[in-house]
């Protein structure tokens, strides 16, 4: 399996997309990827993702997945750039 990852960045923001040539995940499953304790792991907790959109969420972001089984599966996050590191400290 191969990982990639690219970022983007605009005016407003940064977008990160992590990929991944790896078996992809079932339809069924993506919609419930993000919700707590939700595992398809033998001995996972279901927290992980829960963790990473939660940690997003906070940050005013948003985070995706889309997957296709046998090729791989891609999460794009978006987070905006505060104006506050544009701005300059003049005394």
């Amino acid at each position: 399996m191969d990982v990639y990852t690219q970022y983007k960045k605009t005016e407003d923001f940064i977008t990160l997309s992590i990929s991944d040539s790896g078996c992809g995940i079932p339809e069924e499953c993506i919609v419930n990827i993000f919700e707590p304790f939700f595992t398809t792991k033998e001995g996972g907790t279901g927290l992980g993702l829960c963790v990473c959109k939660n940690i997003v969420d906070r940050h005013k972001g948003t985070i995706i997945v889309t997957s296709k089984l046998g090729e791989g599966t891609t999460f794009t996050i978006k987070l905006p750039i505060p104006t506050s590191l544009f701005t300059e400290n003049v005394a």
